[in-house]
């Protein structure tokens, strides 16, 4: 029973110490802009300020994109590069505009993000029954724990999906945005968010498998987590 104990100590300790990393990953992913390379095979050319600036690819996240090419002048060949921020709120005189986008890439682009901030407030809110499980071992905080990792894991599964799903959207639909013949590539943010997602799956569920409750008259020994899960009895 005391192995089994200290067994169950050191998972706690490790997965807790294991999804702080993976909040860390997580909050280093929603705030880069490295989710999806693009590359074109054949430059777009527009104007800005009276010069044609070729446009070889972008790279972007959920909330910035950049673009990156070169322009062509007196001097010669220069680097190009222009980042703007995603309008999650755009005017409908402005999404005639732009054929670059359109409501329904705003409506990924709004989900996407959405759930990337619910998923940070549910990590930050799961880790304090993590740590609070740590000091006192009781069986239903343990549930509970497991059930905010596992939505963690859920928001960021959404979150991912989304973005999958806005870059082919994107492909299929706006030309003008990603070439159909443009090549996609996702970087290491987007490997990220993916490493954060299944470490919370393996957290919630040894949190769960941890959570059965001790009855402290059955233990061979004096067992804390048994002592832990017997009932409080208030006196006045």
């Amino acid at each position: 029973m005391a192995a089994m104990l200290v067994w169950e100590k050191r998972l706690l300790w490790g997965s807790t110490a294991a999804t702080v990393l993976a909040f860390l990953f997580q909050i280093i992913a929603v705030g880069s802009t490295n989710w999806v390379y693009i590359e074109f095979s054949s430059t777009l050319v527009h104007n800005a300020s009276g010069t044609d600036v070729h446009i070889t690819g972008f790279y972007g996240g959920l909330w910035r994109m950049c673009e990156e090419g070169y322009t062509l002048g007196v001097k010669g060949k220069s680097d190009y590069e222009d980042c703007t921020s995603h309008k999650f709120f755009p005017e409908e005189h402005e999404l005639k505009k732009d054929r670059k986008t359109d409501i329904q890439l705003v409506d990924y682009m709004r989900t996407g993000s959405a759930f990337a901030i619910i998923s940070l407030i549910i990590m930050m809110l799961g880790h304090i029954f993590a740590f609070y499980t740590l000091r006192r071992p009781r069986y239903i905080v343990k549930r509970l724990t497991s059930l905010m990792h596992f939505m963690t894991a859920a928001c960021v599964l959404v979150e991912n999906e989304v973005f999958i799903r806005k870059i082919a959207y994107a492909r299929d639909n706006l030309p003008d945005r990603i070439p159909v013949d443009a090549d996609t590539s996702y970087g290491f943010s987007f490997v990220l968010s993916w490493i954060s997602f299944v470490v919370y799956v393996l957290a919630g569920a040894i949190f769960l498998f941890i959570s059965h409750k001790r009855k402290a008259e059955m233990a061979d020994t004096v067992d804390e987590y048994a002592e832990e899960d017997e009932p409080v009895v208030i006196r006045r």
